[in-house]
């Protein structure tokens, strides 16, 4: 008895071996087209918000990269002195003639 459950680990074995060209021939391609498929039926911008979403959340979870965050948030022009820097910059440039 032994004997057949030995050759038949065996023989299952080979099979298995003849059998996985044919599946990862045939499964590889199925694969894509579902993936491909799936994209393109919209998860595409679900995908994208999901991976923004997981960015952001590393974002605010590490506190250097808090930091980091809130100093290039802050780092923008106030909306009341922009017109001032502006005014700076311009009156800093002297006119000149083109003659």
């Amino acid at each position: 008895m032994k004997i057949v459950a030995h050759c038949a680990v065996w023989f299952l074995a080979f099979c298995a071996v003849l059998v996985s060209p044919v599946i990862l021939i045939f499964c590889v391609p199925l694969m894509i087209g579902v993936t491909a498929d799936v994209f393109e039926m919209g998860t595409g911008p679900l995908l994208a918000v999901l991976v923004a979403s997981t960015v952001a959340w590393l974002l605010a979870s590490k506190p250097p990269m808090r930091a980091f965050a809130k100093t290039v948030l802050r780092s923008a022009v106030p909306v009341g002195g922009g017109k001032r820097l502006a005014a700076a910059a311009a009156a800093r440039q002297a006119a000149k003639s083109i003659s």
